[in-house]
């Protein structure tokens, strides 16, 4: 029997068939519709925080991070992820309205100490911007926003002359009605 069994082993050895996995060396293929880890395109994050709203857990909480993008994302927050609490469920996935959370397909996760499993836009972020990039385009931000407050500034004193001009042209209408009104009291007065 012993021979019978070392015969098996030997047979199973030789065969280029995989009878185990040979994890972490090698990582098996995984579905399209894996739920791992996070990643974040910080690229096109607008910094809503619809994920961290959705999140049942409470696992999702926004923080600052330098290279998305000033023009969509006008607070510069994304979401930083505690994996220790996140049950991997996708709500916050699904309720992204730019679609700049996915489920990645990477699936360890491990560390020494609980801050370790935290991870921030800096690990969960695949794409973002260079400094040179976020630089470029905060001086964008910078340019728009100086043309929005100069078109509110003219906007606003084109009111002001409008409202000025309405005025005058009230009070001219009105000392105009007056000397009418006084030649029509002088005239019935004169009837009389």
């Amino acid at each position: 029997m012993v021979l019978k069994n070392y015969k098996i082993t030997l047979k199973a050895a030789t065969r280029d068939v995989e009878v185990t996995r040979m994890y972490p060396e090698f990582m098996m293929e995984l579905p399209a519709n894996e739920r791992g880890i996070h990643e974040l395109d910080a690229t096109t994050c607008i910094g809503c925080g619809s994920c961290a709203r959705i999140c049942p857990n409470g696992c999702i909480e926004m923080v600052p991070y330098k290279y998305g993008n000033p023009l969509k994302n006008k607070k510069m927050v994304f979401p930083q992820i505690d994996f220790g609490r996140c049950m991997f469920c996708g709500l916050c996935v699904d309720d992204c309205p730019v679609s700049c959370l996915k489920m990645g397909k990477k699936v360890t996760i491990a560390g020494w100490n609980r801050e370790d499993i935290i991870l921030g836009p800096e690990k969960i972020a695949v794409n973002k911007f260079s400094d040179k990039e976020v630089a470029d385009l905060a001086a964008e931000a910078a340019r728009i926003a100086a043309e929005k407050k100069a078109a509110a500034a003219a906007a606003a004193k084109a009111k002001a002359e409008k409202a000025k001009a309405e005025k005058a042209n009230a009070a001219k209408a009105e000392g105009g009605d007056e000397p009418k009104k006084n030649n029509k009291a002088k005239a019935k007065g004169d009837e009389a």
